[in-house]
């Protein structure tokens, strides 16, 4: 991959060159302008003609700044106080260029009014001192998991998935997580704090690696679900996942532990007889699934410049075949009944209604719910019902049915342009620009009469897309809400409970009986499938090869593609273990296994039981650890009891598991006398607290969090609230959590509890929450950074740790000193910092691909 290049979103006045295009000279504005991209959205009639003048002018205007606080914290409410009573009159009639700005206001169309907007676009609140303290604010709330600065039209796909608490969700193309986020909220509320195994299930895919754990960070940092996982597959090729109906008998026939499930008994489990497989197991299927595929990203021009000398009438040929086979997938793996959102920030009907007009083709059982009562402040449009194919000179492709394109066999003249297709990842703030080689062993292409290409026939319209409903799709433009553009599409499967509307009837096969998918794939002169769509098919010939339900798709069209498959996942593991070898298609995963650990049978668990006053309705059966040996040496997670039945039923490497569950304990070494090493993760703490008595909870009131929140270590002899230092005295050293009083900012009257991690000494204390979340709370609180952690704070901590070594050293102090025991303290808290930092660059590196677009070049 070539060196990522960063697009800059401000508008072409403002832009300021770099350094080496200074030096060079070579740095001159992005012209916002395409004939060719006017021309053609002008010929499908995108948007009514007496709208083009308003619709032209918002996509060359910069997006305006919009966030969205993370509902499922137990502090969105205040935080929406916050800004009501604070940024809504600080922001009110300030002027930017000559124009005097309305305030923040709440996105009307958005639940309870928990997402923003405020007319400026990001640069302007980086370079204007009058929006510093607001940028401020949302640097550090973002940092703390508390809002997410996110893109409006790219709130709304997760919105119209409708995921209610308890249920299956599917992601599959997660990264960087924002939407991701949105369903895990939607899964924990109400919140589920009684029975944190109970809280649903989400899994959260994308093809690249690195991404991966971007997802991770992004996600878990706001939202920490027990039946949270992430897992690393190309969309198209999602492997179907079993679930054992009784995990214990399961194992005791196979001969297993019930603590793992290992690659030798995938191996075993695949050799089953079918009968004996499908009565110990069953099919995984999803009740919402939301397919956020790859697209050009044209809908994203206001904030990716350079799109507009990218756009081809190519780019979005190039990616519909890829496009169709994620769907279809998607469709495979939903249950009856169930919802499945499929959405682009795409405005090109190749990439939209085309694809949703073939999947329905070829599945009937899947039909358009209307949405119209959903949302019903949001301004749409409706889908298309029809639409025109042009190729690069904007002229009418042949038809493959036409007799032109019938008659011909020619083979194709030399490529003599190197393959370039742009493939974006929609809302993700990536284009990736992969070139490849010129057209050697290329397969011959079909052309018409006049040398044209003639494209697969699933990019027209078939003519009965208003029966399909295809209206009932959104479209959403700049110019109607201030917003990026999109499209959205909700499908259901008939069946289960939910109302789903007649499906279509069945039309004559898309594809001829006895073609082949390979056959099928989209051919561009100028610009081809992508490369990473070409190696995909190569590893992959068929649609999904070995899949009963792809197989009858391929074979008849007009029947249903998509029957009830609560079997068709035992009866796939022989023909998946044979076709992907169970490190995953040949990609490197060195990920750790997950192990579970066997309850309260294990030493540390009942240590941890006993120390923090756990209650026994706890779910230590759930609990996990992340090491070949499956021993408790670092770090223990929480899993629900869903993800647990998923983990014992399927290899993790098969699963390219990238994480799961919630890291709850974490050893904390040193060479103090405790107890209990191990101390509660802040990520965590709200899944436990249920379940902690009031042993290791310290109840303060709002001025003792500022004075711990103002220090490295407090000695408990200068703490001023009466009773606490003998309170702290009496407490067993180690891990805690304080229970902060009755907390309100210096602008607002509304008050409420916090749950904060915390560590004591044998005479001192520490908060234990990250540096960036200490300066958050501060500044909502306080108006200001109190924390050691400001810069003007930096050396003071420096100096207190050389201090206290100086003080600790051999001969100074006895065993058990204040002087040691404050070591330790700033040893904890250095590693909390140690263990935030990933993941605070994490989301940094999120909200600049959700903000800016980045652009990589690839070999």
């Amino acid at each position: 991959m070539g060196r990522p290049q960063r697009r800059s979103n401000k508008p072409r006045q403002d832009r300021d060159a770099g350094p080496q295009q200074e030096r060079t000279g070579a740095w001159r504005p992005i012209d916002q302008s395409n004939e060719t991209f006017e021309n053609f959205y002008k010929a499908q009639g995108i948007v009514p003609d007496d709208e083009w003048a308003a619709f032209s002018k918002s996509m060359r205007e910069p997006l305006p700044t919009t966030f969205r606080l993370t509902s499922s914290r137990a502090t969105a409410p205040a935080l929406h106080e916050h800004i009501k009573q604070v940024y809504v009159p600080y922001l009110t009639g300030i002027e930017f260029e000559g124009t005097k700005l309305a305030p923040p206001k709440p996105i009307e169309w958005y639940p309870q009014q928990l997402a923003w907007q405020l007319p400026v676009h990001k640069a302007a609140l980086r370079k204007d001192p009058h929006f510093r303290k607001f940028q401020h604010f949302l640097v550090y709330e973002t940092d703390a998991g508390n809002l997410s600065r996110q893109e409006a039209v790219s709130m709304i796909p997760p919105l119209l998935l409708d995921v209610r608490p308890g249920m299956t969700a599917l992601d599959m193309c997660a990264a960087p997580g924002s939407k991701s986020v949105q369903i895990l909220e939607a899964l924990h509320a109400p919140r589920l704090a009684t029975d944190p195994t109970e809280q649903g299930l989400l899994i959260a895919n994308d093809s690249d690696a690195k991404r991966c754990h971007l997802l991770v960070h992004q996600s878990l940092h706001r939202v920490p679900g027990t039946g949270m996982m992430v897992t690393n597959h190309d969309a198209t090729q999602l492997p179907s996942l079993r679930l054992a109906k009784d995990v214990a008998a399961a194992a005791a026939a196979e001969g297993s532990s019930r603590l793992k499930f290992t690659v030798e008994d995938e191996k075993r489990v695949a050799n089953l007889p079918k009968d004996r497989l499908a009565k110990q197991y069953d099919g995984m299927l999803f009740d919402r699934i939301l397919a956020d595929v790859p697209c050009s990203g044209d809908g994203t021009m206001r904030k990716n410049l350079g799109i507009w000398t990218d756009w081809t009438v190519g780019n979005g040929i190039g990616l519909h075949s890829l496009q169709l086979r994620i769907l279809l997938r998607g469709i495979q793996l939903l249950k009856p009944g169930g919802r499945l959102v499929y959405s682009t920030c795409s405005m090109n009907p190749m990439e939209n209604e085309s694809v949703i007009s073939s999947a329905l083709s070829l599945c009937p059982d899947m039909s358009i719910l209307p949405v119209t009562d959903e949302l019903p402040a949001l301004k749409r449009r409706p889908g298309m019902t029809t639409w025109r194919v042009l190729d690069n000179s904007l002229s009418d492709a042949p038809h493959p049915a036409s007799a032109a394109a019938a008659a011909a066999d020619a083979p194709p003249p030399p490529d003599a342009d190197d393959v370039v297709a742009v493939e974006q990842d929609n809302d993700k703030g990536r284009d990736g620009v992969r070139k490849g080689a010129k057209g050697k062993g290329k397969k011959e292409k079909k052309l018409d009469s006049n040398g044209r290409k003639v494209w697969d026939e699933s990019l027209w319209p078939r003519g009965d897309e208003k029966q399909k409903g295809l209206e009932h799709a959104l479209r959403l433009y700049p110019h109607l809400q201030d917003t990026g553009a999109f499209f959205v599409c909700v499908l259901v499967k008939k069946g289960g409970d939910e109302p789903v509307p007649a499906p279509a009837p069945a039309v004559a096969p898309v594809v001829p009986e006895g073609k082949e998918e390979e056959e099928r794939k989209v051919e561009e002169k100028e610009a081809p499938a992508p490369v990473a769509e070409k190696r995909e098919r190569a590893a992959t010939p068929t649609l999904v090869e070995g899949e009963p339900e792809a197989k009858k798709v391929r074979q008849d069209a007009g029947e249903a593609a998509t029957k009830d498959a609560s079997a068709a996942a035992p009866q796939e593991a022989k023909a998946v273990e044979k076709k992907e070898p169970v490190l995953g298609g040949g990609k490197p995963f060195n990920e750790e296994p997950y192990i579970y650990l066997p309850g309260l049978e294990d030493d540390q668990v009942r240590l941890i039981k006993d120390f923090f006053g756990i209650s026994d309705a706890f779910p230590f059966s759930e609990l996990l650890v992340r090491n070949a040996a499956g021993q408790p040496l670092r770090s223990i997670y929480l899993t629900s009891l869903l993800t647990r039945k998923l983990l014992l039923s399927n290899a993790y490497s098969r699963m390219r598991l990238i994480s799961c569950g919630v890291k709850l304990f974490t050893r904390q070494d040193s060479n103090g006398q405790y107890a209990c090493k191990w101390r509660l993760n802040a990520e965590g703490l709200d899944v436990v607290r249920p379940f902690l008595s009031d042993k290791r909870v310290i109840k303060v009131g709002a001025d003792t969090l500022r004075q711990v929140m103002g220090a490295v270590s407090v000695k408990f002899e200068d703490l001023t609230e009466e009773g606490l230092k003998e309170r702290l005295e009496a407490t067993e050293p180690g891990s805690a959590v304080l229970h902060v009083q009755g907390a309100k900012g210096s602008d607002t009257d509304k008050e409420e509890d916090l749950f904060l991690a915390f560590w004591v000494s044998k005479t001192s204390c520490n908060l234990m929450v990250e540096k960036l979340e200490k300066s958050a709370l501060s500044l909502r609180l306080y108006a200001e950074d109190v924390t050691p952690h400001s810069k003007a704070k930096m050396q003071e901590r420096a100096a207190a740790k050389k201090d206290v070594a100086a003080s600790s050293a051999p001969g100074t102090t006895g065993d058990n000193t204040p002087a040691a025991t404050d070591v330790e303290g700033v040893e904890a808290q250095e590693a909390v910092d140690q263990e935030d930092g990933d993941k605070v660059m994490a989301v940094e590196e999120a909200a600049k691909e959700e903000e800016t677009g980045e652009m990589a070049a690839t070999a």
